[in-house]
């Protein structure tokens, strides 16, 4: 604000340096940006990382309080807030700031956010297409009537604020955009992003998650006018009527590793999460019989050197092991809360299996099924990958890859881009590939040396897989709806294809060098010619599909979808069919 320019009105901004790292980037920006907005709307900026300043004395002169990241959990402070609010003060909270659950213990607070209670969420951040449910009101009257918001995570409440009647839902998640995420997927349901309790001066934007929120200029305007309206002594409005009760948010978890093949007996593995069964295919994808597994199984990995299928059952803590000859249980290995991500190293016979909101990966000894944990330091890792000796895993939250060695449980890191997603590794050429979703490159690792090089790919790469026999790598980018392809050797990006929506998982046959591309969210697959690098054809599988394994001696592809259903591809006429029905098309 220039020198003699009266100040409108006075903010203090909260901000937390000590939390979750995405977001603390997301509040560095947010500071960035209130500070450029302070100047050119000539209002005073504070803002302070010390909870002891939510205070009698600093906020009797505000007339905005925002919370950026987090929120108090001192009782003081809390009762200070209390009495602010409740005093005709106004408040503007951002995503993990209106963060409440079982363990708050704070009821004023629930109330205060017009009853809403974290339920779930999605899960990485991606972006989404959001609605204005209310144009009338000040906050929303100068932005369209829909818009693209930047990749962000999305909390699902339970009860619904919109269930409420002093609740008034600004904005809420178009359901276009179901189903959302590649591992916490939000597939239907009212999810409410923008809304004020009318009892007071307050508002809350389920926006903060990351470093990508204000890419949005519209987006930007939505944040500007909620600070105006609050900032000027906002006059809390009624509810409107259109908070009626509308459908709960349902949500399920996935992983591209839920089917996979044997490539030496040729038969499928498919996880059925519902049903907590695992379906098995045989070689051209027809149905042989359903294994009980635990419950909620969600990834499976094969050592086809013992013919042995593991699979990672999310829900009950455990692993179950299955004979391949047989296709029955033979055992079920306790392994820890939430297990995830499983890998097989087939040099050493071990199975590695990291546990979602642990750094502590299960290594479990194929031949005694005995298991261990290994406190190995790679966060919530989310995916996995072996080559030789060594297994590699990667974590959305840490710029390193952690590369463990099956001999000794040795652990090393490789510095790597940041918000890692999707890891592939090629034995013929001894390369890891890793793809960040969160600067849309993909890092080639030399399995040797560990010397590293960054390619860029398209926006939000989520999923990889490589030809065997031609050591072609191919890329599924969510956000640019395309696949980028990578000469193996040159490790040079040759060119990128247009694929369906929002890719999200991909297999190769390296037979016939066709690629199979899923897109969840049409219900279809886009198939690729790998050798010419265009597109050949596309079936519509229905379901959601979001996993695919290829049988490259039959040239069959068979893909999972959101409900546990198969469909099977014939990748030289490109038939649909279902394993329980042959001949349907």
């Amino acid at each position: 604000m220039s020198h003699g320019q009266r100040s409108r009105f006075q903010v203090l901004a909260f901000y937390s340096e000590n939390t979750e790292p995405d977001h603390v980037d997301f509040a560095k920006d947010a500071l960035k940006f209130l500070s450029q907005l302070a100047a050119s709307e000539q209002f005073t900026l504070e803002t302070t990382s010390k909870w002891d300043d939510l205070n009698n004395e600093r906020l009797k002169n505000c007339q905005l309080v925002i919370w950026l990241n987090e929120s108090p959990s001192n009782a003081e402070q809390r009762r200070a807030f209390e009495r602010y609010m409740e005093h005709g003060g106004a408040w503007l909270g951002f995503h993990a700031a209106g963060y409440n659950d079982k363990d708050t213990d704070w009821p004023w607070f629930v109330d205060f956010l017009g009853g809403a209670v974290f339920e779930a969420n999605s899960w990485p951040p991606l972006p989404a297409h959001l609605i204005i449910d209310d144009q009338m009101h000040p906050v929303t009257a100068r932005v369209p009537r829909s818009f693209e918001s930047p990749a962000n995570e999305w909390y699902v409440w339970n009860p619904s604020p919109r269930l409420n009647k002093d609740v008034r839902v600004l904005v809420t998640l178009d359901p276009s955009n179901y189903p959302i995420g590649l591992k916490d997927v939000l597939t239907s349901g009212d999810l409410p992003v923008v809304w004020t309790n009318t009892k007071y001066k307050m508002l809350y934007m389920n926006v903060g998650h990351g470093d990508k929120i204000f890419t949005s200029p519209i987006q930007n305007q939505l944040i500007d006018s909620a600070i105006n309206w609050l900032g000027t002594g906002a006059t809390p409005s009624e509810a409107t009527a259109a908070n009626r009760i509308r459908a709960r948010p349902n949500r399920i978890r996935i992983n591209p590793n839920g089917i996979a093949l044997n490539p030496e007996t040729g038969k499928f593995y498919a996880v059925n999460t519902t049903q907590d069964i695992v379906t098995v295919l045989d070689c051209d994808g027809q149905f042989l019989r359903r294994v009980l597994v635990g419950k909620e199984p969600e990834s499976i990995a094969i050592n086809r050197l013992t013919n042995r299928i593991y699979v990672a059952n999310g829900d009950s803590g455990s692993v179950t092991v299955i004979d391949g000859e047989t296709d029955k249980a033979i055992a079920n290995v306790p392994v820890g809360d939430l297990p995830y991500s499983i890998a097989v190293n087939q040099a050493t016979n071990k199975v590695y299996v990291s546990r979602t909101f642990s750094d502590v990966t299960t290594v479990i000894d194929g031949q005694t099924n005995i298991a261990a944990t290994l406190k190995v330091g790679a966060g919530d890792a989310v995916a996995e990958a072996s080559l030789g000796g060594s297994t590699y895993l990667i974590g959305y939250e840490s710029p390193q890859i952690t590369v463990l060695d099956g001999t000794n449980d040795h652990v090393s890191k490789i510095s790597v881009s940041n918000h890692l997603w999707a890891i592939a590794a090629n034995p013929a050429n001894k390369k890891i590939y890793a793809a960040s979703v969160g600067n849309a490159t993909v890092t080639v690792i030399d399995g040797k040396s560990f010397a590293s090089k960054v390619v860029n790919a398209g926006e939000l790469p989520c999923a990889i897989a490589i030809d065997s026999s031609s050591a072609t790598v191919f890329v599924a980018n969510y956000g640019s709806d395309s696949v980028s392809i990578i000469d193996g050797d040159t490790d040079l990006v040759v060119t990128t294809v247009n694929a369906g929506p929002n890719p999200q998982a991909i297999a190769v046959d390296s037979g016939n060098h066709k690629v199979f591309v899923a897109n969840t969210r049409t219900g279809t697959v886009t198939i690729l010619d790998g050798t010419n690098k265009t597109v050949v054809g596309s079936v519509r599988t229905g379901g959601a599909p979001f996993a695919i394994a290829v049988n490259s001696k039959t040239h069959k592809a068979v893909t999972l979808g959101l409900k546990g259903d198969l469909s099977v591809i014939d990748g030289t006429t490109f038939a649909k069919s279902s394993p329980s029905s042959p001949q349907s098309k």
